[in-house]
């Protein structure tokens, strides 16, 4: 059985396997890097998506604000110009 296990051990050895496997190895690490790109990628869109949904109801709370207060500035403007005419 000495023989059988030499062969085994000299096939491994062989400098093609040895390439292969390097390459192997490293095709395996390109794709776990690519993988890791996109997973990346996605996570920063959906937190620009989430900042982009936060922006915007803060835009659009200080739009409420700033239509309140014009209303009333306008609605005492009118009153005080009221004040005015009836003297």
């Amino acid at each position: 059985m000495e023989p059988l296990s030499n062969i085994t051990e000299l096939q491994e050895n062989r400098f093609d396997n040895q390439v292969t496997e390097s390459v192997e190895r490293k095709n395996t690490m390109a794709l776990s890097s690519v993988e890791q790109m996109l997973n990346l990628e996605i996570r920063l869109n959906e937190k620009f998506a989430r900042l982009h949904i936060q922006i915007l109801e803060t835009k659009l709370e200080l739009f409420q604000w700033m239509c309140f207060f014009w209303v009333t500035q306008t609605a005492a403007n009118v009153v005080m110009i009221l004040l005015l005419v009836k003297k």
